[in-house]
């Protein structure tokens, strides 16, 4: 009596077979193919059956469960030509680390969307765990020097009206134009409209609803925020974001942040109150452009003004050209006010994170506050040799109309830089 194994052994050669005669070039066969022994050419051929096997299995998996596994690496190297005998390159926010390279981070993501249905199709989650030196300045979940939880919600799609998208927990701010991440922005370092101004995650509730194509809404409930500027206050903001797409080639996006906050160092604090867009334009396929700006306001937080009010300000503008697959230029310009040396300044030149650190500061303490105006241009040239790989190399010129930025051991107003980065998605 055969075995009832025969026959599924039989599919299996049977598949591993049509496998390897796919991948086999049509005109002319590898000759090393050829001489390979009939013993080792079966054991490969059983080899790449339970291969096959096993990532139908998993995509089957995936597939009913609807999960998502993705994730990326990111490393750096960046130059100051200014040589700061500190080693840090003042008032950035992530590429802080000056003539050295840097393991920027190690990202990996669990997702299950929600989407029509019964309740059990309505639940989704997210899980972003992050490794690296970027993981000490997130904000996120800290749960050791340099890994942290940056994003865990749970996600409901909720029966009303085509869907109202409901999340819980810990989610990237929807206020700005630029992300936390590196490789969602369009250049390498990150604007100090974002790195110095806005939220990067929040925590609380959020409910998305869009109304169809054109137009959707977004309000977010939250008890707490991480930025650039430490705050202890647990007290409740408010977040918005109203979508809108008149065309396929405009998109308005108009946001804000309201509630209290704590203010620098011997003040009260008060509510910020933050108001701003971005509007970007598709001109073609190969060329997008980008108009971002804000208004900040937050009284009785400013130790320096005379009314101890806290405001900032700017505008940013973004050319996005595509050469073609491969190739693509990211070019930036920014104007930045701090008139309240609130948003500027803070950070220490302790090991880590050495974030918004200006001239003068040490390990222990931040530099003196100071009111300024700041101005930057960025231009990045993007490569891809295989679509999962990004390089990016980058030059910057920050200038301040104050001495905050370092030339070896003194001050001065500009800072030229000089940075590659490698991105490798899976």
């Amino acid at each position: 009596m055969p075995s009832p194994q025969k026959p599924r052994l039989v599919a299996r050669v049977l598949l591993a077979i049509l496998i390897t005669v796919s991948t086999v070039h049509p005109l002319r066969a590898d000759p090393a193919e050829e001489r390979r022994p009939i013993l080792e050419t079966l054991e490969h051929i059983a080899l790449r059956a339970k291969e096959s096997e096993k990532a139908v299995e998993k995509r089957l998996l995936s597939e009913s469960l609807r999960l998502h596994f993705y994730g990326y690496f990111d490393a750096s190297y960046t130059q100051n030509f200014n040589s700061p005998s500190n080693r840090i390159n003042e008032l950035r926010i992530f590429d802080v680390n000056s003539n050295q390279s840097r393991f920027n981070l190690a990202q990996f993501v669990l997702r299950r969307d929600a989407q029509a249905g019964d309740w059990l199709n309505r639940m989704g989650f997210k899980v972003k765990f992050n490794a690296g030196r970027d993981s000490a300045f997130i904000g996120g979940n800290n749960i050791g020097p340099w890994t942290d939880f940056q994003e865990y919600y749970l996600q409901y799609l909720a029966p009303v009206g085509k869907g109202l998208d409901l999340k819980l927990g810990q989610i990237n701010s929807i206020v700005g134009y630029e992300v936390v991440e590196s490789r969602h922005n369009a250049n390498y370092s990150r604007s100090w409209l974002f790195g110095l101004g806005q939220p990067f995650t929040t925590r609380g509730g959020r409910a998305t609803y869009e109304f169809d194509q054109r137009a959707s809404l977004s309000v977010g409930v939250i008890e707490f925020i991480n930025s650039s500027r430490a705050s202890s206050s647990h007290d409740p903001l408010v977040e918005t974001a109203l979508t809108l797409a008149p065309s396929d080639r405009v998109k308005l996006t108009l946001y804000g942040l309201a509630g209290p906050r704590s203010g620098a160092s011997g003040t009260g604090g008060g509510t910020i109150l933050l108001a701003g867009g971005f509007a970007s334009l598709h001109v073609s396929d190969q060329l997008s452009a980008v108009l971002e700006s804000y208004y900040a306001n937050q009284p009785n937080s400013s130790t320096i003004s005379s009314a101890k009010n806290a405001r900032w300000d700017g505008a940013a503008v973004y050319l996005l050209y595509d050469v073609n697959r491969q190739w693509g230029f990211r070019l930036r310009g920014e104007i930045f006010e701090d008139a309240g040396g609130f948003a500027s300044c803070g950070g220490t030149t302790a090991y880590q994170p050495r974030a918004n650190v200006c001239f003068g500061a040490t390990s222990v303490a931040s530099a003196p506050p100071v009111a300024q105006t700041l101005w930057e241009f960025t231009g990045t040239l993007q490569y891809k040799p295989v679509p999962s790989l990004t390089t990016r190399l980058e030059y910057r010129y920050d200038k301040s109309d104050k001495n905050v930025f370092q030339v070896g051991g003194r001050a001065t107003s500009y800072q030229p830089t000089l940075s590659f980065e490698a991105i490798y998605a899976f």
